[in-house]
């Protein structure tokens, strides 16, 4: 073989380690999901979904662009004959539906079936006007939800005026919450205290109150052009984009309706991020459903995902937890407040990791990606050695993971001794002169004498990452 061709295959293999090792850091705002499957075909477009509070089974009550349905089993039975594109449940009775075609909210009693008008002008052409249930105007509204901050009112996006407007419950009366910052608005949510909107013509948009209570709204992620595109604020790009779900701290799924996606809003980050539910081992450009994507919900640990006429479910992998071992020291905090003591520490840290790595083999093996960590409160030093070892979240006792070899092993004198540390901190004495002490401290024992303890640390080195225990990354 020649030397181009050992150069070339020597290339390969270096852009394919690179990748491998860069996947996990490349994209920080990505979301990965098990297994795409079907849970039940509708008759239409899925624009709306939450947990049916009526018959509380489980069933999940669907707003189409023809009815409203609730779910039995893998069934769906009609509850409206039209178009109830939003709605939103105020009780565990009484349903606010959006009867888009014709401009109005109606109220759907579920104990009696009844069904009524409740703001707008149903059947009337479309207008923008703010007043009582017999004068008030909408255009084409689109969502409804409950105001957060005052539960008595309900917040609508009427879609066609461009604005956010409010119904009061009780009387039905419609005023206007802001019509600045809004282009076709559709789907709206409340996550982290704060209200987050989507518009149809391809951006999301947070709107704040100030102190007086005057609305504002702010784009956080895409632009009034269309495309399919992640990254930062009007970086990132939708096609038509529908609703929007929280599904942790800081973290939102957009319903990119024309590119047939989900896409993660990460409000840490501010930044659009793909999300991958087929397997993929770098999470790049996100995975693409069968047909458009119009809704979404989150139910535990399972997403809901509306489409053209099914409704499908990924599941979130589960919550998993890092096996380390710990070390305790009685030592005042102060001492390694400055920068000089925090060296000296890690410096004993990866000295300590070599005989810490000799005790556990071959039981566990510490991690080579993930560094030792410490923290000082309450005048006690403790120092954590992560191990390769991960569990799920239900292992309650680190201790029942060790097998009595080990347990002799890190009980014998030797191994006890070894754990003590030798700091050497500066002291201020009379005449603020400042003196060096070396001292030696010897790890605690716990109530059995044991001084190695298996704990439960974060899978990952950002708490705010999730670890993906099939492909062995957090993301």
């Amino acid at each position: 073989m020649k030397s181009w061709q050992y150069l070339a295959i020597w290339l390969c293999a270096a852009v394919s380690r690179s990748s491998t090792q860069n996947c996990d850091t490349k994209n920080t705002s990505s979301l990965h999901y098990d297994s795409l499957e079907l849970f039940v075909e509708t008759s239409a477009r899925v624009y709306h979904m939450e947990v049916d509070q009526f018959k509380n089974d489980g069933s999940i009550l669907i707003g189409t662009n023809k009815n409203l349905q609730t779910t039995n089993g893998k069934i769906t039975t009609d509850l409206t004959y039209f178009r109830a594109v939003g709605f939103t449940q105020v009780n565990k009775t009484n349903v606010v539906i959006v009867d888009r075609n014709h401009h109005c909210l109606k109220m759907l009693n579920r104990e009696y079936s009844s069904l009524e008008v409740f703001a707008g002008q149903c059947g009337l052409a479309g207008g923008y006007i703010d007043g009582d249930a017999s004068v008030g105007r909408l255009r084409y509204p689109w969502a409804v939800i409950i105001d957060a901050r005052d539960p008595s009112q309900l917040l609508v996006t009427d879609s066609h005026n461009d604005a956010l407007r409010s119904v009061n419950l009780k009387t039905g009366f419609l005023s206007t919450i802001t019509e600045y910052g809004f282009s076709a608005p559709v789907g709206l949510t409340w996550g982290d205290n704060q209200l987050m909107v989507v518009s149809n013509h391809h951006y999301v948009s947070q709107v704040s109150w100030t102190v007086n209570n005057t609305a504002s709204s702010t784009l956080i992620a895409g632009s009034l052009t269309h495309g399919d595109t992640l990254g930062e604020g009007s970086k990132a790009k939708f096609t038509f984009p529908f609703e929007i779900e929280k599904v942790r701290d800081g973290k939102y799924l957009v319903t990119d309706a024309f590119n047939k996606k989900l896409k993660m809003l990460d409000m840490n980050e501010k930044k659009i991020g793909p999300v991958c539910f087929k397997g993929e081992q770098c999470c790049t450009v996100g995975s693409q459903f069968p047909s458009h994507v119009f809704s979404v919900l989150k139910v535990k640990e399972k997403v809901y995902v509306g489409l053209d006429k099914d409704i499908y479910r990924i599941i979130e992998p589960p919550v998993m937890k890092r096996l380390s071992f710990s070390l305790e020291y009685d030592i005042n905090c102060a001492l390694l407040a400055d920068d000089r003591s925090k060296i000296m520490l890690s410096r004993v840290m990866k000295l300590k990791l070599q005989k810490i790595k000799m005790l556990l083999n071959p039981y566990f093996a510490l991690s080579s990606t993930l560094r030792p960590s410490y923290n000082c409160t309450n005048k006690v030093l403790r120092l954590f050695w992560p191990t390769n070892d991960v569990y799920p979240a239900d292992t309650i006792q680190p201790s029942t993971l060790m097998n009595d070899q080990l347990k002799k092993k890190l009980l014998q004198t030797k191994a006890i001794k070894a754990m003590g540390v030798t700091l050497s901190f500066k002291s201020i004495k009379a005449a603020s002169s400042l003196v060096s002490s070396t001292r030696f401290i010897p790890a605690r024992k716990n109530t059995s004498g044991e001084v190695l303890l298996p704990v439960f640390t974060p899978p990952c080195a950002d708490e705010r990452k999730r670890y993906d225990a099939v492909r062995k990354i957090c993301y």
